[in-house]
């Protein structure tokens, strides 16, 4: 079998060429890494938590669909700020009716916006302590909120 030389001439052209893809490949492992790193390690501190919200924003904003890769990313840098927030941030002691004003006033969302969950007045009414939520309300309100079911669940006996 014959073998085809390689002149010098060709090889330095190779090596000129491949060390800049090498160079960018080794860049995004690296990037590739860190990535699966804040998708799977533990949140450490407040700063780390800072890094990791920047970075679900940033993924997100590459992302054109749920299904992307970069939503797909996101949501599971998300579920370590859960876990994170899970553990850490307490929740100060709340009756319903403050939970329930907070989340609104948070979010800007007005009485007429849950109708899908209570009345205008039943709504009114949790908000003045004059009645309490349902088990069935407060389901309703935390999948609405995105908040646990606990969030409203402070100072219910």
């Amino acid at each position: 079998m014959k073998r085809n030389k390689v002149s010098p001439t060709d090889f330095d052209i190779f090596i000129a060429n491949i060390s800049p893809m090498l160079e960018s490949l080794n860049d995004q492992v690296a990037t590739l890494a860190r990535l699966l790193s804040a998708c799977r390690e533990k949140i450490k501190d407040e700063s780390d938590l800072k890094d990791r919200m920047a970075l679900i924003d940033e993924l997100y904003s590459h992302a054109d669909s749920e299904d992307h890769a970069a939503a797909r990313f996101a949501e599971l840098v998300a579920d370590r700020v859960y876990d994170y927030e899970t553990e850490t941030v307490l929740i100060p002691y709340a009756s319903q009716s403050q939970a329930l004003a907070f989340l609104m006033d948070e979010r800007g969302v007005k009485q007429k916006d849950l109708s899908a969950i209570a009345t205008q007045s039943a709504v009114s009414e949790i908000l003045n302590d004059k009645r309490k939520m349902t088990v069935a309300q407060v389901k309703k309100f935390s999948e609405f909120f995105k908040v646990p079911a606990e969030f409203f669940m402070q100072g219910v006996v």
